[in-house]
């Protein structure tokens, strides 16, 4: 099968001497000129799967996904309108207007039958123009320019933050969208709303194209235009690691719990290298979801049309807003609000991927972190085993003397306590402030560190020399052997 055009449409249209809604005769081609109701029908071939062009059956080569150019239709009605006199009997069904925009008219109040046959039609905008050439409505043309996979759904929305409507294939776009409507005498016109047009596929990258900011225009009409919407692979989000079901449908693991609030008082946060930072939105992150969550999660509520705004009066319909961030051109995530101007700030990032975010803030303003270093020691299972294990962390220089200074993680807690505190994975993490701390040293330097675990009935005793320098983890290990001497 293939799209029917100017190349193809001789040998591949067939006017049918019977509408699809005929009680006593089947329709025997892919074109049926309905000359008592003044419409067109476009049979394609979900509907009629036989045509014979004169030599035996063949499949019908007109189809949903395919389509046909309305250049084909006007062309076609050309061609039978020379051979049929009855069809010449009756007024015209299609007039040309300017095929290189893409811009076509049905006249003399000839429009299509159905709703198939108006979305069937590709490559052009148009009017529909009543008998008197007064036009009833308008469709406005679209095509994409770029990629777009064949199993995601592209939608439009007519104006900011409307509903979306999803266009009536999958795959790349080529399809009119109504646009005006005479509607008796009491038109609905959105001629002068700019059109949106969106591809959100889950674990590909988003793309949003809007007629007046990437195309300039002013003004729909029955004509067509090209958007450069782009998907292509995410990075990070992907249904293997992260399920949607499990990010966002049936919330579990660290998507429990994990929500986007529209704040009715902005959140004050002071933790940046810049100053501090008011953000009306805030992403709810209870459980310590590393930045690719996170992503997955703004990724998976901009899929949808759910409310996704846990506020408990406003609503956010996912789907009709933009997306939640965007890449700086480093790479890094820079967060933005899809409903309007204010901030976004993502709670409890880990530490080992603060350097990959930038936050705005209500003010537009953009935050970054110090620079944080996660340190993670492993004591070993033995010793997180012994109750009365304990690890102490110093800094080289002084160590073994009196003036011993013990390290502090960046919010000023000595790196101390009971090695039985350790995590699964029988790890003691603390952050360290890379760029401000100066107990251990000049900032923004290298510290070389002491860390001791010793046990008391269980473990023996280990130490451990180890740097910190400005890399986002520092991993090493100090695990003591299991007590034998006493």
């Amino acid at each position: 099968m293939a799209l029917i055009d100017l190349s193809n449409y001789n040998s591949l249209l067939k006017q049918s001497a019977y509408s699809r809604s005929d009680a006593d005769n089947d329709a025997d081609g892919n074109v049926y000129f309905d000359k008592a109701n003044g419409k067109i029908e476009f049979i394609p071939y979900e509907e009629l799967q036989k045509i014979d062009f004169g030599s035996g059956e063949v499949d019908n080569p007109l189809t949903k996904q395919d389509g046909i150019k309305f250049e084909a239709i006007y062309a076609f009605e050309n061609q039978e309108r020379a051979s049929d006199e009855i069809l010449r009997q009756y007024d015209r069904w299609t007039s040309g207007t300017f095929k290189f925009g893409g811009a076509y008219n049905f006249i003399n109040g000839r429009i299509p039958s159905i709703a198939n046959d108006t979305a069937i039609i590709r490559g052009s905008g148009w009017n529909e123009i009543d008998a008197s050439g007064v036009v009833q409505k308008k469709y406005f043309g679209n095509k994409g320019l770029s990629n777009i996979y064949s199993a995601s759904q592209p939608y439009y929305q007519l104006g900011n933050f409307t509903t979306a409507t999803d266009f009536s294939k999958a795959g790349q776009i080529d399809e009119a969208v109504l646009v005006y409507d005479y509607n008796g005498g009491t038109p609905i016109d959105n001629t002068l709303n700019p059109e949106i047009v969106s591809v959100r596929t889950y674990s590909n990258n988003y793309d949003r194209k809007s007629t007046d900011l990437d195309l300039g225009i002013a003004e729909l009409g029955g004509y067509s235009t090209g958007f450069a919407l782009n998907e292509s692979h995410h990075l990070t989000t992907n249904t293997t690691d992260m399920p949607f079901a499990d990010v966002y449908t049936n919330q579990t693991g660290v998507w429990e719990d994990m929500k986007l609030e529209e704040l009715d008082t902005a959140q004050n946060v002071d933790e940046f290298n810049e100053s501090a930072g008011d953000f009306t939105w805030v992403l709810h992150n209870t459980n310590g979801a590393n930045l690719d969550q996170c992503v997955a999660y703004l990724d998976a509520i901009a899929t949808v049309t759910d409310d996704i705004n846990a506020h408990t009066d406003n609503s956010t319909i996912g789907k009709d807003v933009d997306t939640w961030y965007s890449y700086d051109a480093s790479g890094k995530i820079v967060t933005k609000s899809g409903a309007d101007s204010k901030g976004v700030y993502i709670e409890n990032i880990p530490t080992a991927d603060q350097q990959r975010v930038l936050f705005t803030a209500d003010d537009g303003t953009t935050k970054s972190y110090a620079f944080s270093v996660s340190v993670k020691a492993n004591v070993g299972a033995t010793a997180k085993a012994d109750d009365n294990a304990w690890y102490h962390s110093f800094f080289a220089g002084d160590y073994n003397t009196s003036s011993a200074i013990t390290v502090q993680d960046k919010t000023g807690t000595s790196v101390k306590g009971l090695a039985k505190d350790a995590n699964d994975s029988n790890e003691i993490v603390f952050s360290f402030d890379y760029t401000g701390d100066t107990v251990g040293g000049d900032a923004n330097s290298d510290k070389n560190c002491v860390f001791l675990c010793e046990g008391d009935g269980g473990a023996t005793q280990a130490k451990t020399l180890y740097t910190i320098t400005k890399n986002t983890v520092v991993s090493f290990s100090c695990s003591p052997s299991v007590e034998n001497n006493s």
